[in-house]
């Protein structure tokens, strides 16, 4: 293609206007021309369309580059596919680079035009310098193993779950409690429409448990996972429920236990009714849960506690289906993709101590109310207080945690609408007053303004404001016997206290517990938790992690409609990924000198992917470039300097400085 001499060509997008509004393009494309090596230098207004691409390519056929640099935005969103396009030209794809010259000019620098055009010169000029050093590297593929295993058996999961098993996926659906269902099933209606939410959920659920391209595993947790090429294998513990498959969910032993009967010194708060009730030793979590299987919770039986002190559900049972003596058990799942869709718990609301949530009985959060008014709920659906008599007056506060800089800066989506639909259910069902205490309404979904103004028209009070505290300290007679709500009024510009009978915390959406998940596949958080997608707007399902997607709340907060959407998606995602039948592994790993490295195991020690390892016989360290993700923490951390990440080497990396600045580093 080429007689050895390097050609590089620059092509400078104008983004529509991003980059070219800002940076003088003609100034930059002369510069780029001036450049050592380069053959051609031009602009276009989209680089990343069909024409631009069809040009990228055309221009590398007659020219015969072997090597290209790309002026326009984030390599995060366009060097795959400008690769992919110098690949197919004839051009190995790892001779070209980004300059990104619109984040790190364009954007920045938008009041400086001038500044913006001479950095955008340097950093052009650099990757130039780099180009003409860089090595072609081998392309090289692996099959990817079939199956997918999903995590976490919500709403999202379980939708994913019946997408993939629909194209004819295996799918190992795994939950760590009793029971799939998530959150939702704790809802009694959803908004705007005011749907039964297990009307909306139980036919998924049921059709996720009978079908047949699902492996369902419940009570069970991810403890480890190992990524080979093409192939993830999780280690799945399997926790005990004490009681087998022949359970035929008469009930009798829930009945016979004598956990959290009125005498019993063990008494076990409800995890499904957010302790609002109590619940036995032995136990399925609601009427309709799946698999209809009851659970033993070992950490509250007499039999467990007490040194064998009862065996009343054993006696009990007309199928023997009691078994003290059952192991946990640890399997192994061996897949090509996984989908992460953990959910989200709510915020604790005890961290804002000024609201008097855990002090004051008549504190709610938002998920309490939720289970307060479900028919399966602890009082039959019937909004009450601690004391058993309905609230004539209810505040509801929005924003608990959310919007927070002390607790939780992001918006979590759906506490606005959720302080309407209970407003609404509880205007209908008791006709008490209601005050929402809100920052702003926040009502951007389908339907949602039109449900805000029918809430605003039933008689509803509304006070914008974030009240300071509730307190039961009366200083007036309409204010004894009641909960205070203090707040300042910021459109009537007026300080205010509004005695109720029943307070309701809308409290923000947290992720779930899955720090250890998430560390085992190598996954990032964002910085408020969430699990962190490889792009915002292009990839929100995919991660930095090839073969692993993300769904539902475990990516951020978001209400039913965008988790179903997005678990649709994601199961797209890993379809496509798994149907393509192998994937295309990272050329740019690290790589060892053997005649520089001395094998004191730094490097080893610092990979979190478990990719270098020490060569006992040879005492030098082993990169396997199946697992190796090119972070380069090993090269900071070598004391010779023997291993390196390839198109990362010394000189590449001092011909860029050298090109941003010459003085910078010594010839």
């Amino acid at each position: 293609m080429t007689d050895g001499k390097r050609k590089v060509g620059v092509f400078i997008c104008h983004c529509g206007g991003n980059i070219s509004d800002v940076v003088d393009v003609n100034a930059l494309r002369e510069s780029a021309a001036a450049q050592e090596d380069v053959v051609v230098a031009t602009d276009f207004r989209f680089m990343c369309s069909n024409e631009g691409q069809a040009r990228l390519q055309r221009t590398i056929r007659e020219k015969g580059l072997n090597g290209v640099v790309v002026a326009c935005c984030t390599p995060k969103m366009y060097e795959d596919l400008f690769r992919e396009k110098a690949g197919e030209a004839g051009m190995n794809p790892y001779l070209l680079e980004i300059a990104n010259v619109r984040e790190q000019c364009a954007y920045p620098h938008r009041s400086d035009p001038a500044r913006a055009t001479e950095k955008a010169k340097a950093l052009v000029g650099a990757q130039v310098a780099k180009v003409r050093r860089l090595q072609a590297l081998e392309v090289k593929t692996a099959p990817i193993h079939e199956g997918v295993a999903v995590i976490g058996a919500g709403i999202a999961g379980i939708h994913a779950s019946i997408l993939l098993g629909n194209l004819g996926h295996k799918v190992t659906l795994i939950e760590k409690g009793p029971t799939i269902g998530g959150n939702m099933a704790r809802f009694d209606k959803t908004f705007p429409t005011l749907d039964c939410a297990m009307c909306t959920l139980s036919p998924k659920m049921n059709e996720v448990f009978n079908h047949p391209n699902v492996d369902l595993l419940t009570y069970a947790e991810v403890r480890d996972a190992v990524r080979t090429p093409g192939k993830f294998t999780l280690t799945v513990l399997k926790k005990p429920r004490y009681v087998t498959d022949a359970c035929i969910g008469c009930n009798r032993c829930t009945d016979a236990c004598p956990v959290s009967t009125p005498k019993s010194p063990i008494k076990v708060g409800s995890e499904w009714d957010v302790g609002l009730s109590l619940r036995k030793a032995i136990y399925l979590p609601f009427s309709q849960a799946l698999p209809q299987r009851w659970t033993l919770d070992a950490d509250h039986c007499f039999y467990f506690q007490r040194d064998r002190a009862c065996r009343m559900c054993e006696r009990v049972c007309p199928a023997d289906a009691i078994d003290f003596s059952m192991p946990p058990e640890e399997v192994k799942v061996e897949v090509g993709a996984v989908v992460v869709a953990t959910g989200y718990r709510p915020f604790d609301a005890s961290q804002i101590p000024e609201y008097g949530h855990g002090r004051h009985p008549d504190v709610y959060h938002g998920l309490q109310v939720e289970r307060l008014l479900s028919s399966t709920g602890p009082t039959g659906g019937k909004l009450v207080k601690r004391d058993g008599t309905p609230p004539r007056s209810v505040g509801i506060i929005h924003c608990v945690g959310s919007r927070d800089e002390k607790h939780r800066p992001y918006c979590s989506r759906v506490c606005c609408m959720y302080s309407l639909k209970y407003a609404h259910l509880i205007r209908e069902r008791t006709g008490a007053r209601v005050y929402n205490f809100y920052m702003d309404i926040r009502a951007n979904g389908k339907g949602y303004e039109e449900f805000y103004q029918r809430v605003a028209s039933e008689q509803v009070g509304f006070v914008r404001g974030k009240p300071t505290r509730v307190t039961d300290v009366a200083t007036s007679p309409e204010e004894e016997g009641k909960l205070t709500i203090v707040v300042e009024d910021t459109l009537a510009g007026v300080n205010l206290r509004v005695p109720v009978d029943m307070v309701i915390l809308s409290t923000a959406m947290d992720p779930g517990d899955v720090d250890g998940l998430l560390a085992s596949l190598h996954l990032d958080k964002t910085s408020d938790g969430f699990v962190k997608e490889y792009h915002p707007k292009i990839n929100p399902t995919e991660t930095a992690v090839k073969g692993v997607f993300v769904a539902g709340c475990a990516q951020g907060p978001k209400d039913i409609t965008d988790t179903i959407a997005q678990a649709g998606a994601a199961a797209m995602s890993a379809a496509v990924f798994l149907g393509s039948g192998e994937m295309t592994l990272n050329p740019l790993v690290a790589e060892v000198n053997p005649d520089l490295c001395r094998a004191c195991d730094r490097c080893t020690e610092a990979c979190e992917f478990d990719a270098v390892r020490i060569d006992p016989e040879g005492l030098v360290a082993v990169v396997d470039e199946t697992a190796c993700e090119g972070c380069g923490k090993c090269t900071v951390v070598c004391p010779t300097g023997a291993i390196r990440v390839r198109q990362f080497t010394g000189p590449q990396v001092v011909a860029s400085i050298d090109a941003l600045a010459p003085k910078a580093v010594a010839p």
